[in-house]
């Protein structure tokens, strides 16, 4: 079941040239504190393999994110991402959730996972084409249960991870929120949701590092 999937978390830390809206790689060892000791989903990206990595572009990059990668929290704008997965099996249908697991700080994330956007029944026919940014919410490109909204951390929280993650769909169970879980975003328990669906197979995953340098200590 869901709850039995394990990927490792590897880290590919960036540098970014800011200025001009786009990212190039470098390297950077910082913030390992934050991703270590972490169980479960919370470990489910970055390292089995360009086949399990989900390709998610921002329109100010140059490329899709790197998993792992920082990226300077200015740049995030109310569009969401384009998104793309080749190996997506053509007449499968597809979840795609992004989720904070570090809400409202990685010490203390009483809020895991702050629900960022949930789509349900997308084709993998066009997961294989890609689906760009101002498609989504179109007729034909899945059912959105939780609209996006863009990385959100507290000021002076820390780094938060943005973790995107792709299931395989169940043929024939209806994939639902609850009415109190399309109150809130916060304390979406992603693991229960996940069995009470029925998923068994999450397919791909990327994610992301971004954090609000404020004036306030650390949650």
């Amino acid at each position: 079941m869901a709850s039995k999937l394990k990927l490792t978390v590897g880290v590919c830390f960036v540098t970014f040239v800011t200025l001009l809206y786009f990212v190039t790689p470098g390297e950077s060892q910082e913030g390992e504190d934050v991703l270590k000791d972490q169980r479960g989903i919370d470990q489910a990206v970055c390292s089995q393999g360009e086949d399990k990595i989900l390709t998610v572009q921002y329109d100010f990059m140059n490329g899709p994110v790197l998993c792992g990668q920082d990226v300077p929290l200015g740049l995030f704008h109310s569009r969401p991402p384009s998104v793309k997965y080749e190996h997506a099996e053509k007449g499968s249908r597809y979840l795609l959730a992004m989720v904070d697991p570090d809400a409202p700080s990685a010490k203390n994330p009483q809020m895991k996972y702050w629900r960022h956007w949930l789509v349900t029944f997308i084709s993998g026919d066009d997961l294989q084409k890609g689906i760009r940014s101002k498609d989504w919410g179109s007729t034909g490109f899945g059912n959105i249960l939780t609209t996006y909204e863009p990385p959100t951390p507290p000021p002076g929280s820390g780094r938060h991870r943005y973790q995107f993650l792709l299931f395989l769909e169940p043929p024939t169970h209806p994939i639902i929120l609850t009415q109190e879980q399309q109150k809130h975003r916060g304390k979406f328990d992603l693991q229960a949701f996940l069995l009470e669906m029925k998923f068994e197979t999450l397919v791909a995953a990327t994610e992301f590092v971004t954090e609000n340098a404020g004036d306030r200590d650390e949650l």
